[in-house]
């Protein structure tokens, strides 16, 4: 009986000690977000506070993702990005929806200015094609930027 006991305890310490490794992520509130920031069917994938134009507020840079469909060696994942005044919450920029094979957000200063661009990667027009087994995949890919322009006073896409 001693033996059951101690082994129950040993279990009970084991199982409480384990389950505190991982503990889930604080609820994020939409209340303090634009209605319009989120689409139907995507889901929040990334967000990060940078530095994107001359106000010396930051802006939050959001990655919203749903995936477009699994093949053997890449998934395709349908994004858009939302840029926001982190202050007063209005949107700033909203890109189109793209396709692609990554869902990251890449923000560098490449031009040493202390205002970040953020760098996408996608298919022109969405349009791709693969073999009959799923590999093999041919598009074309387009590479831009979206920064701040100081002439037009907002942030737009650069290609």
């Amino acid at each position: 009986m001693k033996h059951i006991l101690i082994a129950l305890l040993l279990l009970t310490v084991t199982l409480q000690s384990w389950s505190q490794q991982y503990k889930v992520s604080a609820q994020r509130t939409w209340d303090k977000y634009p209605p319009e920031a989120q689409e139907r069917g995507f889901g929040l994938y990334a967000s990060q506070l940078v530095q994107m134009d001359d106000d010396p507020q930051q802006e939050e840079v959001m990655l919203f993702s749903a995936h477009n469909g699994h093949y053997p060696y890449f998934d395709l994942f349908k994004n858009y990005y939302v840029i926001i005044d982190n202050y007063t919450k209005t949107i700033k920029y909203k890109s189109d929806i793209v396709i692609s094979t990554q869902r990251d957000i890449l923000l560098e200063d490449r031009n040493n200015d202390g205002i970040f661009e953020l760098y996408r990667s996608y298919f022109l027009d969405g349009k791709f094609s693969v073999d009959e087994f799923g590999n093999n995949l041919k598009t074309t890919w387009v590479y831009d930027c979206i920064e701040w322009s100081e002439s037009e006073k907002n942030i737009r896409k650069n290609k």
